[in-house]
């Protein structure tokens, strides 16, 4: 057997979080969270970083989870520690309601490599009370002062993405948002609603259902959870497939052998409907486009794709971040 190495770590560095989003999986009011709540030992990020670097090749370095990596109060020197591996790619998603002054010098200051912004359209009517406990004029403040002293340091980095939940109530802004944040963006992304609980994207097929392909986020990507366990994918929120415990078996072992293993064979014999929790998601094709075309975005010139789990836009000639 091929050892595989994840091109993607997600390290849940807390699970707490500031909002309680309407439609959060984990924090919203319909959600039954059935794991606890906690924060990263430094003792296994440390171990977790260190095997890190014994990887040959480029891997990204998500600091996020279920929670506000912001909460974290080990955040500086994960980030630190992390950034000293030069074949990492370090970077998280956030809210931005805690991205005061002092973070966005500090992430600039030790060269966080890309930032993801979750920010719900471009009322703060709407976005608010879908993102309970946010204040859009807050976030839009905070993430402008990274843009303004991105740009005094004349720093290309760290890559910014931002993402909007198309909810009914808000897809009429889904342009005027493209268009307030594509020209700072690595990538703009509007993503399709999914109720909680929900890992269905063929609820409303518009167009020819595509082939089964193996799940490509059983092959590029690992979940560590804030206590150490390794969950299926980053839509396992609850850890309900334990794939094992990073606090006493490796990373590789993790990713090459037990539960993954099977859960690759099944779906490579196309046995996908016999898995736990694969068996109602329709991830697996969530990157595949539907259709790409270029457009000219207030004189951006822009590639945009149409997937199965929304809509990318990616200006043509600025390198993009690595998706999360």
């Amino acid at each position: 057997m091929n050892t595989l190495l994840p091109k993607e770590i997600i390290l849940e560095t807390t699970n707490h979080c500031n909002l309680k989003c309407r439609f959060c999986h984990f924090h919203g009011p319909g959600s039954s969270p059935s794991r606890s709540k906690g924060h990263m030992k430094r003792a296994l990020w440390q171990k977790i970083v260190a095997e890190l670097a014994e990887f040959e090749e480029e891997t990204v370095l998500c600091l996020h989870g279920a929670g506000e990596p912001l909460l974290y109060p080990d955040l500086k020197n994960l980030i630190e520690k992390a950034k000293e591996n030069p074949s990492l790619k370090v970077g998280f998603m956030t809210n931005a309601m805690l991205l005061n002054k002092a973070w966005s010098d500090y992430l600039l200051d030790v060269d966080i490599d890309w930032l993801a912004f979750s920010v719900d359209g471009v009322d703060p009517e709407t976005n608010d009370f879908f993102r309970r406990g946010a204040s859009l004029t807050k976030v839009e403040e905070n993430i402008y002062y990274l843009i303004n002293a991105k740009e005094r340091h004349r720093s290309p980095g760290p890559a910014l993405s931002f993402n909007m939940v198309a909810y009914p109530e808000t897809e009429d802004q889904a342009e005027t948002y493209v268009k307030k944040w594509l020209p700072h963006a690595a990538y703009v992304s509007i993503s399709r609603f999914r109720p909680i609980g929900s890992r269905v994207l063929f609820d409303k097929v518009e167009a020819p259902m595509p082939r089964f392909r193996p799940c490509p986020l059983l092959y590029s990507q690992l979940v560590i959870s804030w206590d150490g366990r390794a969950g299926l994918c980053c839509e396992d929120i609850f850890v309900d497939v334990q794939l094992g415990d990073a606090n006493k078996e490796t990373l590789k072992t993790i990713f090459n052998t037990g539960l993954m293993h099977h859960y690759r064979t099944f779906q490579e014999q196309g046995r996908k409907r016999e898995l736990a929790l694969c068996n109602k998601c329709d991830v697996w094709a969530g990157s595949l486009v539907l259709w790409e075309k270029e457009l000219d975005i207030d004189g951006i010139r822009t590639i945009c794709q149409e997937t199965w789990a929304g809509r990318l836009y990616k200006p043509a000639h600025r390198d993009g971040a690595e998706q999360p």
